[in-house]
Protein backbone atom coordinates (compact mmCIF):
# COMPACT_ATOMS: atom_id res chain seq x y z
CA UNK A 1 0.00 0.00 0.00
CA UNK A 2 1.04 3.58 -0.97
CA UNK A 3 1.40 5.67 1.78
CA UNK A 4 1.10 9.41 -0.03
CA UNK A 5 0.24 11.52 3.30
CA UNK A 6 2.68 14.42 3.96
CA UNK A 7 3.33 17.42 6.13
CA UNK A 8 3.67 20.74 5.25
CA UNK A 9 2.93 24.28 7.06
CA UNK A 10 1.24 22.78 9.93
CA UNK A 11 -1.09 20.99 7.59
CA UNK A 12 -1.54 17.52 6.56
CA UNK A 13 -2.02 16.10 3.13
CA UNK A 14 -3.39 13.23 1.63
CA UNK A 15 -3.02 12.56 -1.95
CA UNK A 16 -5.12 10.11 -3.84
CA UNK A 17 -3.09 6.10 -3.61
CA UNK A 18 -2.52 6.28 -7.76
CA UNK A 19 -0.50 9.25 -7.38
CA UNK A 20 3.14 9.10 -7.68
CA UNK A 21 4.00 11.76 -4.93
CA UNK A 22 7.64 13.22 -4.51
CA UNK A 23 7.89 15.67 -1.76
CA UNK A 24 10.52 18.22 -3.52
CA UNK A 25 12.89 19.25 -0.28
CA UNK A 26 13.33 15.43 0.32
CA UNK A 27 15.17 14.59 -3.06
CA UNK A 28 18.56 13.99 -3.41
CA UNK A 29 18.05 16.59 -6.14
CA UNK A 30 16.79 19.51 -3.85
CA UNK A 31 19.84 18.76 -1.44
CA UNK A 32 22.36 19.14 -5.05
CA UNK A 33 21.08 22.41 -5.81
CA UNK A 34 20.20 23.94 -2.45
CA UNK A 35 22.10 27.03 -1.95
CA UNK A 36 22.60 27.96 -5.75
CA UNK A 37 19.58 29.80 -5.94
CA UNK A 38 16.80 27.41 -7.38
CA UNK A 39 13.55 26.70 -5.31
CA UNK A 40 11.38 24.23 -6.02
CA UNK A 41 7.39 23.83 -5.08
CA UNK A 42 6.56 21.64 -2.13
CA UNK A 43 5.18 18.45 -4.37
CA UNK A 44 5.74 17.13 -7.59
CA UNK A 45 3.12 14.83 -8.59
CA UNK A 46 2.64 12.30 -11.91
CA UNK A 47 -0.99 11.17 -11.91
CA UNK A 48 -2.21 8.35 -13.53
CA UNK A 49 -3.93 10.75 -16.55
CA UNK A 50 -0.71 11.46 -17.79
CA UNK A 51 -0.35 14.98 -15.81
CA UNK A 52 2.11 16.84 -13.63
CA UNK A 53 1.34 18.67 -10.85
CA UNK A 54 3.17 21.29 -9.02
CA UNK A 55 2.17 21.72 -6.17
CA UNK A 56 3.25 24.78 -3.47
CA UNK A 57 1.67 25.31 -0.35
CA UNK A 58 1.27 28.54 1.80
CA UNK A 59 -0.69 28.52 4.76
CA UNK A 60 -1.13 32.25 6.94
CA UNK A 61 -3.64 30.87 9.09
CA UNK A 62 -3.15 31.42 13.04
CA UNK A 63 -0.65 28.50 13.28
CA UNK A 64 1.62 27.28 16.71
CA UNK A 65 1.59 30.32 19.08
CA UNK A 66 5.56 30.64 17.99
CA UNK A 67 5.18 30.87 14.14
CA UNK A 68 5.12 34.49 12.96
CA UNK A 69 3.26 34.49 10.32
CA UNK A 70 3.41 37.09 7.51
CA UNK A 71 1.31 37.51 4.50
CA UNK A 72 2.77 39.23 1.30
CA UNK A 73 0.61 41.49 -1.46
CA UNK A 74 -1.05 39.21 -3.85
CA UNK A 75 1.85 40.51 -6.64
CA UNK A 76 4.85 39.74 -4.47
CA UNK A 77 2.95 36.22 -3.43
CA UNK A 78 2.41 35.35 -7.01
CA UNK A 79 6.60 36.19 -8.08
CA UNK A 80 7.34 33.80 -5.00
CA UNK A 81 5.31 31.28 -6.18
CA UNK A 82 6.02 31.47 -9.92
CA UNK A 83 9.52 31.50 -9.42
CA UNK A 84 8.92 27.91 -7.53
CA UNK A 85 7.34 26.93 -10.71
CA UNK A 86 9.60 27.87 -13.40
CA UNK A 87 12.79 27.04 -11.04
CA UNK A 88 10.99 23.69 -10.90
CA UNK A 89 10.96 23.16 -14.39
CA UNK A 90 14.58 24.24 -14.97
CA UNK A 91 15.41 21.33 -12.19
CA UNK A 92 13.52 18.22 -13.61
CA UNK A 93 15.35 19.58 -16.60
CA UNK A 94 18.96 19.80 -15.06
CA UNK A 95 18.63 16.37 -13.18
CA UNK A 96 18.06 14.70 -16.44
CA UNK A 97 20.78 15.90 -18.13
CA UNK A 98 22.95 14.92 -15.55
CA UNK A 99 21.02 11.60 -15.24
CA UNK A 100 22.07 11.60 -19.35
CA UNK A 101 25.48 11.57 -18.55
CA UNK A 102 26.07 8.46 -17.03
CA UNK A 103 26.17 6.10 -19.44
CA UNK A 104 24.62 2.95 -17.47
CA UNK A 105 21.58 5.91 -16.52
CA UNK A 106 20.99 7.18 -20.06
CA UNK A 107 20.73 3.27 -21.12
CA UNK A 108 17.80 2.97 -18.28
CA UNK A 109 16.24 5.80 -19.02
CA UNK A 110 16.24 4.62 -22.76
CA UNK A 111 15.01 1.30 -21.18
CA UNK A 112 11.93 3.12 -19.65
CA UNK A 113 11.20 4.67 -22.79
CA UNK A 114 10.81 1.93 -24.92
CA UNK A 115 9.12 -0.07 -22.14
CA UNK A 116 6.67 2.66 -21.06
CA UNK A 117 6.09 0.63 -18.12
CA UNK A 118 6.12 2.79 -15.09
CA UNK A 119 7.99 2.49 -12.18
CA UNK A 120 7.25 4.56 -9.33
CA UNK A 121 9.72 3.65 -6.84
CA UNK A 122 12.84 4.80 -9.23
CA UNK A 123 13.84 8.37 -8.64
CA UNK A 124 15.52 8.48 -12.18
CA UNK A 125 12.50 7.24 -13.83
CA UNK A 126 9.96 9.92 -11.77
CA UNK A 127 12.65 12.73 -13.11
CA UNK A 128 12.47 11.27 -16.39
CA UNK A 129 8.62 11.04 -16.89
CA UNK A 130 8.34 14.38 -15.23
CA UNK A 131 10.55 15.68 -17.88
CA UNK A 132 8.38 13.78 -20.36
CA UNK A 133 5.11 15.26 -19.21
CA UNK A 134 6.90 18.71 -19.13
CA UNK A 135 7.01 18.56 -22.90
CA UNK A 136 3.40 19.11 -22.89
CA UNK A 137 1.89 22.27 -21.58
CA UNK A 138 -1.29 21.30 -21.34
CA UNK A 139 -0.32 18.24 -19.14
CA UNK A 140 0.76 20.77 -16.00
CA UNK A 141 -1.17 21.58 -13.27
CA UNK A 142 0.40 24.43 -11.18
CA UNK A 143 -1.61 24.41 -7.71
CA UNK A 144 -1.50 26.90 -5.38
CA UNK A 145 -2.77 25.50 -1.96
CA UNK A 146 -3.78 28.68 -0.09
CA UNK A 147 -4.59 29.01 3.27
CA UNK A 148 -5.18 32.18 4.35
CA UNK A 149 -8.07 34.16 6.68
CA UNK A 150 -10.10 36.37 4.60
CA UNK A 151 -8.99 40.44 4.44
CA UNK A 152 -10.02 41.30 1.31
CA UNK A 153 -12.61 39.46 -1.33
CA UNK A 154 -10.42 40.25 -4.01
CA UNK A 155 -7.43 38.92 -2.17
CA UNK A 156 -7.46 35.15 -3.80
CA UNK A 157 -8.56 36.86 -7.59
CA UNK A 158 -5.25 38.93 -7.33
CA UNK A 159 -2.78 36.59 -6.76
CA UNK A 160 -4.44 34.09 -9.61
CA UNK A 161 -4.17 37.10 -11.78
CA UNK A 162 -0.59 38.30 -10.91
CA UNK A 163 0.55 34.39 -10.68
CA UNK A 164 -0.90 33.12 -14.55
CA UNK A 165 2.06 35.39 -15.67
CA UNK A 166 4.53 33.26 -15.14
CA UNK A 167 3.01 29.88 -16.52
CA UNK A 168 3.47 28.80 -19.86
CA UNK A 169 0.11 28.99 -22.28
CA UNK A 170 -1.68 25.38 -21.89
CA UNK A 171 -0.42 25.72 -18.16
CA UNK A 172 -3.51 24.85 -16.24
CA UNK A 173 -3.55 27.05 -12.72
CA UNK A 174 -6.01 25.87 -9.48
CA UNK A 175 -6.05 27.64 -6.09
CA UNK A 176 -7.73 25.93 -3.39
CA UNK A 177 -8.04 25.56 0.46
CA UNK A 178 -9.59 23.77 2.90
CA UNK A 179 -13.09 25.21 2.21
CA UNK A 180 -12.73 24.93 -1.20
CA UNK A 181 -11.32 22.20 -3.25
CA UNK A 182 -11.61 23.72 -6.27
CA UNK A 183 -11.69 20.32 -7.82
CA UNK A 184 -8.67 19.06 -6.52
CA UNK A 185 -8.17 15.67 -5.15
CA UNK A 186 -6.46 16.31 -1.92
CA UNK A 187 -7.85 15.68 1.68
CA UNK A 188 -5.95 18.14 3.99
CA UNK A 189 -6.44 18.50 7.50
CA UNK A 190 -4.64 21.22 9.99
CA UNK A 191 -2.00 19.51 12.37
Amino acid sequence: MVVNTFDESDLELTFPESWIVRKFDATAAYHSVSGHGLKGVDFMCLTPDGRLWFIEVKNYRRRKPAHRIVRRSPEELAEHVGRKFSDTKRLIHVVNRALRRRWWLALKLYWYELRKAPRPQSPHWFWYEAERRLAFPRKLTCLLWLETPETGVHYEEAVAGALEEWLEPGNELRLAEMQRHAGVPLTVIPK
